[in-house]
């Protein structure tokens, strides 16, 4: 019983301590980190649409026999 409630304490200090430590170090504003991932997901995005869509329309000019 002891233990365990030693054990939430402590995790309850590591949690106050991170928190405190987020707050007080300075922010990095140059780049990186979650907005570059959004960016290669939008990127990966407009690619993967460019894709669909080129083939969308090779399948539709076929269709037409634009391709022949």
């Amino acid at each position: 019983m002891i233990a365990q409630l030693a054990t939430r304490v402590l995790i309850r200090l590591q949690h106050h301590a991170w928190n405190v430590r987020l707050r007080l170090e300075p922010i990095d504003e140059r780049g990186g980190g979650r907005n570059t991932d959004e960016g290669f997901h939008i990127s990966a995005g407009a690619v993967i649409a460019g894709v669909i869509t080129a083939g969308v329309a090779a399948f539709v000019a076929d269709k037409l026999g634009a391709l022949k």
